[in-house]
């Protein structure tokens, strides 16, 4: 008797692949599709160009600065100047004034010589140069009593003073004023002879006459 229990194979159900979606998208920018004949679903894609950077300007020098702004135009500075009048002189205008020339003092002495002072005067019976004065000039001194001393005095003028040294004279140096007042001279002092005065030297007087014009 036929076996009532049969034996069945498990069905086998197919195995569908899932279904991919469909998308509406649009492709990508830049996106090329391959021409058509070419098989296979590969494409390319190719960026789009890149634009050259820009130039950048070169820097500023170091080292320069920019020159300041004058404080005024050229022009207005040289309107302002010539709007002022020069001062013009013409030689007439300058006044003139005449030097005045005052001469050395001159010596007068009783035998009716003189000498002018100048850079100086030694005088006495026999007058030495002295190393002091090597510019003085020697002048004798003519004195029959023999009073004077061989070297006797100095006679100066100086920045309009007449000065007097006595070089230790024996019988002395002194100043007579107008009054006939005598004033000894110290020895290496020189000593003011001022104006309308005259000298003694010893026995011998000698008038100092002031000469100007």
């Amino acid at each position: 008797m036929p076996d009532s229990t049969a034996t069945s194979s498990p069905s086998t159900a197919p195995t569908l692949e899932p279904a991919l979606p469909a998308t509406d998208a649009a492709p990508p920018r830049g996106y090329i599709g391959l021409p058509p004949g070419m098989g296979g679903s590969a494409s390319a894609s190719v960026s789009p160009p890149v634009a050259p950077p820009a130039p950048v300007a070169p820097p500023a020098p170091v080292g320069f600065p920019s020159p300041p702004a004058p404080d005024a135009p050229v022009d207005t500075v040289r309107a302002a100047a010539d709007a002022v009048p020069a001062a013009q002189h013409s030689p007439a205008d300058v006044p003139v004034t005449a030097p005045t020339t005052i001469e050395s003092p001159v010596l007068h002495f009783p035998d009716g010589s003189s000498a002018v002072i100048g850079r100086g005067l030694l005088l006495g019976r026999d007058p030495v140069a002295r190393a002091a004065r090597p510019s003085a000039e020697l002048v004798r001194v003519h004195d029959v009593a023999r009073s004077v001393s061989k070297t006797h005095a100095l006679v100066t003028w100086d920045r309009g003073h007449v000065w007097v040294t006595d070089l230790y004279s024996t019988n002395g140096t002194a100043v007579i004023d107008d009054d006939g007042f005598e004033t000894a001279c110290a020895p290496e002092t020189p000593t003011p002879v001022p104006s309308g005065h005259s000298l003694l030297l010893g026995a011998v007087r000698v008038v100092v006459q002031r000469v100007g014009r």
